[in-house]
């Protein structure tokens, strides 16, 4: 699958097969991750692999709705470095956040292209996943990611939400909305 057929082709994922990740496939598809683009080249980014049963549990039961997760046979859970992010964006934010979401974004590509489900999940008691795998101060949680291979015999949540047209999004020179 070509890089723009699988930004095409994902959608969230909330039921998975019950079968393991081959591990080639989920190496390249953290791999992508490296390769985002960060404020001055520091990839303030970590993943914390988790295939643990019980570790999974617990970890579902710190995002909200995230029952889903104990049936995902990986959940990434994606982290920023604050001090590994030096570079104000505009002068008022820390970039890692930003260069967070490119990493995940690269990650969520590559998973449909190894035909991989997944979903970004945001909603999630922090203190709970800093205390279940030690995550220490100056570390942020930015998202949780399940992935597996997609339940094709599972409800879904309706596929695709409705794209903006380009001319709903691009303006030219000026800002034009």
């Amino acid at each position: 699958m070509d890089v723009h057929e699988a930004i095409k082709a994902w959608k969230p994922c909330l039921a998975f097969q019950l079968r393991p990740l081959q591990e080639d496939a989920l190496q390249r598809v953290l791999n992508a991750a490296r390769f985002a683009s960060s404020a001055d080249s520091q990839q303030p980014w970590r993943f914390i692999v988790v295939r643990d049963e019980e570790s999974k549990r617990k970890l579902a039961q710190a995002v909200s709705k995230g029952h889903f997760l104990t049936k995902a046979p990986v959940v990434l859970v994606a982290l920023g470095v604050e001090e590994a992010s030096a570079a104000l964006l505009g002068g008022y934010m820390l970039a890692y956040p930003l260069d967070v979401a490119a990493s995940i974004q690269n990650l969520l590509i590559a998973a449909t292209a190894e035909g991989f489900g997944s979903c970004w999940c945001t909603e999630f008691r922090e203190d709970k996943l800093r205390e279940l795998f030690k995550i220490p101060e100056g570390v942020r949680v930015v998202g949780v990611l399940p992935l597996g291979y997609p339940d094709v015999a599972a409800p879904t949540n309706g596929g695709h939400t409705p794209r903006k047209t380009l001319s709903e999004i691009v303006g030219y020179e000026t800002y034009t909305w």
